[in-house]
């Protein structure tokens, strides 16, 4: 059976997010008296949450620093969001190929709902999504399967009729703990190794790949 629903990573997946992530966080080194981290070490900090990474930032920082890094964090990431993001290439044909064969769409990701939220009403207005998430309380973050059977009750998807996209292990692992076959991209955050040694069942270089697989699934 051929899959209808399609449930996206957001950072390193649809937008590049990176640089203001990594200003942002910086921002919050600066404040805490540490040195700031290239902006290309963030491939390998960020995918696990915005809590997460303030904790690898600030590894023997208290819970109360951590909790006041992570305001911080929140307070400067909301201002600066969008000052260099953008869609990566090829993702705008991508969604608009799916949308028009009738995919059901959705998006999950590890990024605090509120901005999950925001950059999708930013950048990615054009396309219709069924579903989306960020991090949220009471609900567990990826790789936990939560998110994702969330999603396919609310859609009334199988997930066997189902896809995975993301571009880091954590991704990979999500669709593997929710029996789903995930594609693995190469233009994010990670590298083509780490997506095959966490199970990713297939392999995109570009988004025009991604069209090429689901029209052939």
């Amino acid at each position: 059976m051929k899959k209808n629903t399609i449930i996206f990573d957001l950072d390193g997946t649809l937008l590049d997010t990176l640089e203001d992530i990594a200003i942002s966080t910086n921002l919050v080194l600066e404040k805490f008296g540490k040195t700031p981290i290239p902006v290309q070490d963030y491939r390998y900090l960020v995918g696990e949450g915005a809590l997460k990474l303030m904790q690898d930032i600030l590894p023997d920082a208290r819970e109360k620093e951590i909790k006041e890094a992570l305001a911080l964090y929140e307070k400067i990431y909301a201002l600066r969001y969008d000052e260099n993001t953008k869609l990566y290439d090829g993702i705008s044909k991508l969604l608009t190929f799916l949308q028009k064969r009738g995919f059901k769409m959705a998006i999950l990701s590890n990024k605090p709902n509120s901005f999950t939220k925001l950059c999708v009403i930013k950048y990615l207005k054009n396309w219709n999504f069924d579903a989306v998430y960020g991090i949220r309380e009471g609900i567990p973050r990826k790789p936990s399967s939560a998110g994702v059977e969330e999603i396919l009750k609310e859609l009334q998807v199988k997930p066997q009729d189902c896809l995975f996209i993301g571009d880091t292990k954590i991704d990979m692992l999500t669709a593997k703990s929710a029996d789903i076959d995930s594609i693995g991209v190469l233009w994010g955050f990670r590298d083509k190794e780490e997506l095959v040694d966490n199970g990713a069942r297939y392999i995109a270089a570009h988004p025009k790949d991604v069209m090429r697989l689901v029209a052939e699934l």
